[in-house]
């Protein structure tokens, strides 16, 4: 009873209730979209030129992000920093058979085409029989924003190209590309 006096009861007594402040929203569902052409540079790609495209997204709108589990596609996704980012970021599109994964280790949002940030690029898709082509280490993929685009915790909306996309003595390229993310954790 002497605890009473204290004040130790009522704080117990409130513990329960401090729980429902704790509890937050739940985190958004990721969403991705690109656009890009795969092609053949003329050295030794086997594999065709072809339009990659999921969503809608271009470098100057973004129409149509798809979200996780929409239509059976993954999507994943992590843009976290503040000044600078960091990105990593996947999707999954089982009906086009393709896949992309990206990673860029510092992205600052003042990154111009004539001042890009670096970063890796794996891509598949059916028209590539299926063979993941990566960025060449030596000529790694270039990420810049233009207009709207921007990059913010949790979120990006980029151009990028990679000079040389390598798969067993194969070289093709990944033009005119541009990617969104959003819903991203960090």
């Amino acid at each position: 009873m002497r605890l009473a006096r204290l004040g130790f009861v009522p704080v117990l007594g409130l513990l329960p209730l401090l729980g429902l402040g704790c509890s937050g929203s739940e985190p958004p569902t990721p969403r991705g979209g690109y656009t890009m052409n795969f092609a053949d540079p003329g050295i030794d790609c086997a594999a065709p030129g072809h339009l990659a495209v999921l969503g809608e997204v271009s470098a100057g709108q973004k129409v149509r992000l798809v979200t996780d589990g929409e239509d059976d596609v993954t999507v994943d996704c992590s843009v976290s920093g503040s000044g600078t980012f960091s990105v990593s970021a996947m999707a999954k599109n089982p009906a086009e058979a393709s896949d992309i994964r990206v990673k860029i280790d510092s992205i600052a949002p003042a990154a111009t085409k004539d001042a890009p940030a670096t970063g890796d690029i794996a891509f598949s898709s059916a028209k590539t029989g299926g063979q993941t082509f990566y960025s060449d280490p030596a000529a790694p993929c270039k990420f810049w924003f233009e207009g709207k685009q921007g990059v913010d915790a949790g979120k990006i909306w980029v151009g990028f190209e990679c000079p040389a996309m390598l798969n067993e003595g194969e070289t093709c390229q990944l033009r005119l590309g541009v990617l969104a993310f959003d819903g991203c954790g960090g």
